[in-house]
Formats: structure tokens, sequence, C-alpha cells
């Protein structure tokens, strides 16, 4: 099973072990990317989040290629096609940031006894900012992204 704490140092682990090294931080980056969203993304659209500043061709060459190696460490979890990429997580709930802010919008349905304990287990998985120690060279849109995914999580909490 694969688990992702990108809330404080991020750490991606598959049964409990860290995934090896990968060869580039923009791997690890897709990896999150597509855990955080927990959607399909278009082949184009992902080649040019993070290769932005390359030609069409090789930033999906780049892709492919980070495919290739991604799927070595995650396996079936990552599901390829012609045209799209998903990875896969049993109902997202490997993804502490995920967990977080669906515990935040799910506290609000409860009576006020239960909902301080659901915030407050909720609060206690917030060990520091999504992402604080990514920032990719030459990919600006992952980082607006990543920004912005930070500020809105950030504000759930604070709210």
């Amino acid at each position: 099973m694969l688990s992702f704490t990108l809330l404080g140092r991020t750490v991606l682990s598959k049964n409990g072990v860290p995934l090896a090294q990968f060869r580039s931080q923009k791997e690890a980056a897709l990896l999150i990317y597509l855990a955080q969203t927990g959607q399909a993304h278009q082949r184009d659209f992902l080649a040019t989040l993070l290769w932005e500043s390359s030609s069409t061709k090789q930033s999906l060459t780049n892709l492919r290629t980070t495919l290739s190696r991604l799927r070595k460490q995650v396996g079936d979890a990552l599901l390829i096609t012609r045209n799209s990429v998903t990875l896969t997580l049993e109902n997202r709930q490997q993804v502490d940031s995920v967990i977080l802010l669906q515990t935040l919008a799910d506290g609000g349905q409860t009576d006020s006894a239960e909902k301080a304990t659901t915030l407050q287990n909720a609060l206690a998985t917030y060990h520091g900012d999504f992402l604080t120690d990514y920032h990719l060279s030459n990919a600006p849109a992952f980082n607006e992204w990543a920004m912005v995914t930070r500020e809105h999580i950030r504000r759930q909490v604070i709210a």
C-alpha cells in the first residue's frame, strides 16, 4: 500500500518502507501530484506541468521515461493509458493532506462534542505546511499548484 506524508517533511512509502531514491525531484513530484489530486490527468498536461520549458516532444519523452521508472516502484497503482495517467489509491486514505481536508470538511456535520474530537484528531495530522521541502527548478506551473494547495490547506486549518 502506498502512503504519502505531504504535510511537514515529505515522505513517500510503500508498505511502510520509504520508496527508493528517485532520480529527480520531478519523479516524486509527479507521484505527489497524482496522489493529491486523485484523478486522471492527460499526459500532455502532466508533461507541461513538469517540463514547461522543454519542447512538447521532449517533455512527453521525459514524462514517458519518468512513468516507466515510477511504474517499477509503485506497480499497478499507476494506471497509464495512451492519453492519461492515474494513481489509484484505495479511497485516497493514504494521503495525509487529503485526509486532513476531508476530516475538516466532515467535522462540521457532527454534534459539538464529536466535532471537537474529530477536529482535534484531524489537526494532529498537521505536522507542517504542504510540500514545504519541494520547489522544482524549471517547473513554475507545479510550484504554483503547490503554493495554491499549501495556502488552501493552511486556510482550512485556521478556519
